[in-house]
């Protein structure tokens, strides 16, 4: 079952997200890519919550930059010089750290959300050995929201080429690269499984 449509205290994971975007000032309009067969369920939760700045609905793919490049179609007619990429997965996010993206973005092209590690860790390329460590003062876990300048997004995964397809790893590393990094307000935790979903609704007190 999509993450998305589980529960988390009283309403469904993407809820929470949606709630915050529509509560930041600074967002006008808010896309949902989700799976085909949960468009009707992404209506019933716009209903059920509220959220008028929600604009489209949009069928996407397992795969991330497919579903992102399907998001930025629907863009289209709206043609936004800043969008924020976000997964449901991290239901933890505040209005504040979205706006606090938004302006980073405007400045640095690139704005993700972080958090500050307080312990060291490891490059590990592959198998269990360790090439490179770093201390905790210089480590930060990457997270989302992530702002960026539409056309730099866009360039990124290389839309209006074509038989142009974008690894998923090489997307990753291209759209964090050189981010100005914003300190999240509390832990935004990723849920991937149902133990996730227990600690999050436990630092979210749901």
């Amino acid at each position: 079952m999509d993450t998305a449509f589980l529960q988390l205290g009283e309403q469904p994971i993407l809820a929470h997200s949606l709630i915050a975007f529509e509560r930041c000032q600074e967002i006008e309009g808010i896309v949902v890519v989700a799976a085909k067969d949960r468009l009707e369920s992404v209506v019933g939760m716009a209903r059920m919550y509220g959220t008028p700045k929600l604009k489209k609905i949009v069928g996407g793919a397992i795969q991330k930059t497919t579903s992102i490049k399907a998001g930025l179609n629907a863009l289209e007619d709206e043609n936004p010089s800043i969008v924020v990429i976000h997964e449901a997965s991290q239901p933890c996010v505040t209005p504040h750290v979205i706006s606090e993206t938004i302006k980073g973005a405007k400045r640095y092209t690139v704005a993700a959300a972080a958090e500050k590690l307080d312990i060291p860790v490891a490059v590990v390329p592959k198998g269990l050995k360790a090439t490179k460590s770093m201390n905790g003062n210089n480590t930060w876990a990457l997270e989302m929201p992530v702002a960026i300048k539409r056309d730099q997004l866009a360039k990124m995964l290389g839309m209006g080429r074509s038989k142009t397809k974008v690894e998923e790893n090489d997307f990753s590393e291209k759209l964090y690269k050189g981010a100005y990094l914003v300190q999240t307000d509390r832990p935004n935790l990723r849920i991937r499984n149902v133990t996730d979903i227990q600690i999050v609704a436990a630092a979210l007190r749901v």
